[in-house]
């Protein structure tokens, strides 16, 4: 039986890293006798898919966690003793069951969106023109750092989308951006080189990323893993 976890991670967990939130999910499993599927062989491990590790010191509404069972549980079962034993700030909110044949993991992602505030008093007044400018380049290139050193991509085609808001105090930028294991294109990498192209000094602590959702491409349409 496959089974997709929609959960979020804010609050204080925005600092638990990936590695450790794998290991939180995989005692919280154990906690709750869910009959989690393993491998086979000398060192056997849970079979667990994350859609897509989140940037450490973000937050999220819209993570996903795949999971095996070797027996039948019902999602609202599932959704109840996981959140008897997770940590404030992740929380089991939807559990669906998938078809044997779906894609999970990093395989069934191809887009992300994000939000990216800002607070206004570090950031000119011209900002809301920058930005525009900025995305509506005929090309964008930034700066990737690989195992080879770091090297000069092309990135325009990877931002689906962008949108700006803004209230009293902050602006807000929201992006769609290219995801999974065909493209993947980290938010902060769109605005560091927003910064760098309008010679900003750029301090990540000065924004906050938040995901919204994660997202399948389907017949050319993004719709949301939980679909």
């Amino acid at each position: 039986m496959k089974v997709r976890l929609k959960f979020t991670k804010i609050g204080h967990m925005k600092f638990l890293g990936h590695l450790d939130l794998q290991r939180l999910f995989q005692r919280c499993i154990r906690r709750a006798d869910l009959p989690i599927e393993y491998s086979k062989g000398f060192n056997p491990h849970q079979h667990l898919y994350f859609a897509l590790p989140l940037p450490l010191g973000a937050t999220s509404e819209g993570e996903y966690l795949d999971m095996n069972l070797t027996s039948g549980v019902e999602p609202q079962e599932i959704k109840n003793s996981l959140n008897a034993f997770l940590p404030e700030g992740i929380t089991v909110q939807d559990v669906y069951i998938l078809s044997n044949d779906s894609l999970v993991g990093m395989a069934a992602v191809d887009a992300a969106e994000y939000r990216i505030s800002i607070d206004k008093e570090t950031v000119p007044s011209n900002f809301m023109d920058a930005v525009n400018n900025f995305f509506n380049q005929k090309e964008i290139l930034a700066e990737k750092r690989g195992k080879k050193g770091i090297k000069e991509i092309s990135i325009k085609e990877m931002i689906y989308k962008y949108t700006l808001d803004e209230n009293d105090k902050q602006w807000m930028i929201y992006l769609v951006l290219a995801a999974g294991s065909k493209a993947n294109l980290k938010p902060e990498t769109v605005i560091e080189q927003l910064y760098k192209n309008n010679g900003w000094e750029y301090k990540d602590y000065r924004i906050h990323i938040h995901r919204i959702n994660i997202f399948s491409r389907i017949n050319n349409e993004f719709l949301p893993l939980s679909d």
